[in-house]
């Protein structure tokens, strides 16, 4: 009986794991209107864009491209080097440049020039390991000036982006321009 009651326990519990909801919040500056441009989920890869409102997936100047990688072993710093090189060849125009990187968390930064059909932009680039997921945040704005002016407050936003665990998607009493369920 013992046994039985154990390997209850047990089932009900790992059932629990798989119906927890993984969100990130994102708190945007004061007084700006960021919508969903864009959301796909395949399998346990999920990816979404967020501009400001007016702005889509295809015409932007500012935008934020969250995308989780579900289950994924990877070291943050293999995965942030890989995901790098990748993103150097799409444009190769600037360099990234380390601004924090740890066991669990990492955070990245480059302006880049135009290149062949690509407009420049300056951006900050977050790898981090949620609770089930790798998971990058990348701010990207094609205004310098703008993305300069800026740098402390999109660096602080960036770095604070958080994320939740829990079971029960009725306790999201968030605002939902402010978060993504990963």
């Amino acid at each position: 009986m013992k046994k039985a009651l154990l390997f209850s326990l047990i089932f009900i519990f790992s059932a629990l794991a798989v119906f927890a909801y993984e969100t990130i919040i994102i708190k945007y500056p004061d007084g700006e209107k960021w919508e969903k441009a864009y959301y796909k989920k395949v399998g346990n890869e999920a990816i979404l864009q967020y501009t400001p409102y007016g702005e889509t997936s295809n015409n932007w100047v500012r935008s934020i491209v969250i995308h989780s990688y579900g289950e994924l072993g990877y070291p943050i710093r293999i995965f942030s080097n890989n995901s790098i090189q990748k993103m150097l060849k799409t444009n190769p125009t600037g360099k990234y440049r380390t601004l924090r990187i740890g066991q669990n968390d990492a955070i990245f930064t480059r302006c880049t020039d135009d290149y062949k059909n690509i407009k420049g932009q300056c951006e900050f680039y977050r790898v981090t390991r949620a609770h089930d997921n790798i998971v990058t945040v990348h701010y990207m704005n094609k205004n310098k000036d703008n993305f300069k002016d800026n740098y402390t407050i999109w660096l602080e936003i960036i770095r604070t982006a958080k994320f939740l665990n829990t079971y029960y998607r009725n306790e999201r009493t968030l605002n939902k321009s402010e978060y993504f369920e990963l």
